[in-house]
């Protein structure tokens, strides 16, 4: 605005006047009651209202202070007569608004540099969604693709010859074991057991000679062997065995019955 330059021009050349020569008129200062503040103001942005009211309340209660010393070493008086009416040019309630004003516009320059802020913020986070999402999307492809091929390899007659069942769930789990899992970073060689090793530990292979799918079922010769159970001898349970545990056994739970412990020994079985 034209007017802005126009008060920084007058604004400037009031504190380049370094004189302190009294007026044209040589009047007294208590005629008068001018003081010139020698504190040179700078301010950066002569946009910032608060920060001109903030200097410009400076130099008047600097200003202030020298007049109070000027008229108590004259023994002048400086109070306003009780008796006196006198009004400001501007009333209170006006100045009130005027702060009030400068305050909210303040607040409003902080509230859109905190929006912008959030947008910022905003679309970051926006960023990395996407980024996130394509890689999903990246991933599933090539899992995707990956069980095509396995499968028609398996299709293909040369390959089917040289293969088996099992080595084409192996490939395949491979291919779906090789998608990044949280936690362990991608570089790090998979741990996977070959399949004789799981089969050792999962699965219950069927020994040789034996027929029929009950073949884990007790027969009578195993229902009688004792052996590998634990305890002394045969790992039969004698009745003076069974007295000792009676004798220094626990109690067992308050409020329970002691059941009788004879000391047979029994074993449901099923022969085949």
């Amino acid at each position: 605005m034209p007017n802005d330059h126009l008060f920084e021009k007058l604004f400037s050349q009031a504190h380049n006047q370094k004189s302190t020569k009294p007026t044209s008129t040589s009047l007294d200062f208590f005629e008068t009651q001018v003081i010139q503040s020698q504190s040179r103001t700078q301010i950066e942005d002569m946009n910032d209202d608060i920060k001109i009211e903030v200097e410009i309340y400076k130099n008047t209660l600097e200003s202030a202070k020298e007049a109070v010393q000027k008229f108590q070493l004259n023994s002048r008086p400086f109070f306003r007569p009780s008796d006196y009416f006198g009004e400001m040019v501007k009333s209170d309630s006006h100045m009130e608004m005027i702060r009030l004003k400068l305050v909210q516009e303040s607040e409003n320059i902080k509230l859109s540099q905190e929006a912008k802020k959030r947008r910022e913020l905003k679309k970051f986070g926006k960023a990395i969604q996407i980024e996130k999402k394509l890689e999903r999307e990246k991933e599933s492809k090539r899992v995707k693709e990956g069980v095509k091929d396995l499968r028609k390899k398996r299709k293909d007659r040369l390959n089917l010859e040289s293969t088996n069942e099992e080595d084409f769930d192996i490939a395949l789990e491979e291919t779906l074991s090789n998608t990044k899992k949280p936690g362990r970073p991608s570089s790090e060689p998979s741990r996977k057991k070959p399949r004789s090793a799981r089969d050792h530990k999962f699965g219950h292979p069927k020994p040789k000679g034996v027929i029929g799918r009950r073949w884990k079922a007790n027969t009578k010769e195993s229902s009688n062997n004792f052996e590998g159970m634990g305890g002394r001898g045969d790992g039969r349970i004698t009745s003076g065995m069974a007295k000792g545990r009676r004798r220094g056994g626990s109690h067992g739970a308050p409020g329970h019955r002691h059941s009788n412990y004879s000391g047979n020994l029994i074993r449901y079985t099923s022969i085949a």
